[in-house]
């Protein structure tokens, strides 16, 4: 459960005007595959609702553990991509 809910965090994330650029279902971040293994929970999102349980799913987790740190990094960048993606293609 903790995983998919990282996972929702970068649909959820995403400010309202970005919401018609997200189209689901929508992967998690690679980063955070073994985070979302290790909490048994799809690595899949499939809608506006399971983004939102994500989002607050990674922010209760323990932020001493590395591999919410990790994942954390790793949605930022994605949340930053879907913001801002001619500047992740130059």
């Amino acid at each position: 459960m903790r995983g998919i809910l990282i996972a929702l965090t970068v649909a959820a994330a995403t400010p309202a005007s970005a919401w018609a650029k997200v189209t689901y279902p929508v992967a998690i971040p690679g980063e955070c595959m073994v985070l979302a293994q290790r909490e048994g929970v799809p690595t899949v999102i499939n809608n506006r609702y399971e983004a939102a349980k994500a989002k607050y799913k990674l922010y209760r987790l323990s932020a001493r553990d590395p591999l919410v740190h990790q994942c954390r990094d790793a949605v930022e960048r994605a949340r930053q991509a879907l913001r801002h993606p001619q500047e992740v293609a130059q």
